[in-house]
């Protein structure tokens, strides 16, 4: 048998030239594979590796050389600290979504600890019971809309961290939600997360939530329908493309949020919604169309010191 630290420096030399990061996926996919972080690798470069590990390995480097996402070869990406399961059938969490998730936990209204009495986090598709809308009507805390949700990330992170809030997560996609709630379970949110299919803002008329959200969180697909073949070929090979095209210029499910949003929302509600790094000028004028409908709209800064984020108070 070969030691760790032979098996590393192997799956570095394979990688070097296909991936940006040679010796971080190297060292990411045999801790995986070893069921250990990263940080063993290099602490533990003499221990000895299974024969079916290093098969398992080295399969894995093959897969990440011709460039599948080192998510979706480990089965699962992190997320405001968070382990959030993905595959095929949902994007992979950026960074710089943690920024709507941070803002959003500053600025949601928080009350005492609240729970949806019987609600087990399942899936949702159409019609929608009676039973539930009337629970979602109801709800003793703040009540927050995940459109487009996609893995959950985003409606699961603010779950975990604000135990007053019952978040519905929407996605078109029944494959999504499935990932979805699968995270509710695993990290423990299922009994104030509900998954939802349907198209945007519809299911929350459905449900009979139109003017009862007190917040809508979105990440729309934003790129450029006439760009996806510039995307790189890690995300336009893997990841699903409908999670990613926004249509004309990006913005054909931007304009139905920004539009749709304060039907749904209650007096005083909050709407973040990612955008795209360039689009934050052809947004504010969406904004300024509905200028009548919101009393605050502003942005937040992404990482990179790009207006990513709005932020909208309907009024």
């Amino acid at each position: 048998m070969r030691t760790v630290g032979e098996i590393g420096s192997t799956g570095r030399r394979l990688l070097q030239g296909k991936t940006e990061y040679p010796a971080r996926d190297a060292a990411a996919l045999l801790g995986h594979v070893l069921g250990k972080g990263s940080d063993y690798v290099y602490l533990h470069p003499e221990e000895h590796v299974p024969e079916n590990a290093e098969q398992e390995y080295l399969e894995l480097i093959d897969r990440r050389g011709r460039g599948e996402p080192l998510a979706y070869l480990r089965g699962y990406q992190e997320f405001m600290g968070l382990a959030f399961k993905v595959d095929q059938r949902v994007l992979i969490p950026r960074p710089e979504t943690e920024v709507l998730v941070e803002t959003a936990l500053k600025m949601l209204p928080v009350t005492s600890s609240c729970r949806l009495p019987g609600q087990t986090g399942g899936v949702v598709a159409p019609p929608v019971s009676a039973s539930l809308s009337k629970r979602l009507s109801h709800t003793p805390g703040p009540l927050v809309a995940d459109i487009c949700c996609g893995c959950g990330n985003i409606g699961i992170s603010l779950a975990k961290f604000l135990p007053s809030i019952v978040v519905v997560g929407v996605d078109i996609s029944p494959d999504a939600l499935e990932v979805a709630r699968q995270n509710a379970e695993k990290l423990g949110v299922a009994e104030r997360v509900t998954f939802v299919e349907g198209d945007l803002l519809e299911p929350l008329k459905r449900l009979g939530l139109e003017g009862r959200t007190d917040a809508i969180t979105a990440n729309p697909p934003y790129i450029p329908s006439e760009t996806l073949h510039l995307l790189p070929p890690e995300v336009r090979d893997f990841e699903p493309l409908a999670a990613l095209d926004g249509g004309p210029g990006g913005f054909r499910l931007i304009r139905r949020l920004v539009e749709g949003a304060p039907r749904c929302l209650k007096r005083g509600g909050q709407l973040f919604m990612e955008i795209g790094f360039d689009q934050a000028r052809v947004v504010w004028e969406y904004f300024g169309e509905m200028k009548e409908h919101y009393d605050e709209v502003k942005t937040v800064l992404d990482y990179a010191g790009r207006e990513r984020l709005f932020v909208a108070r309907t009024s």
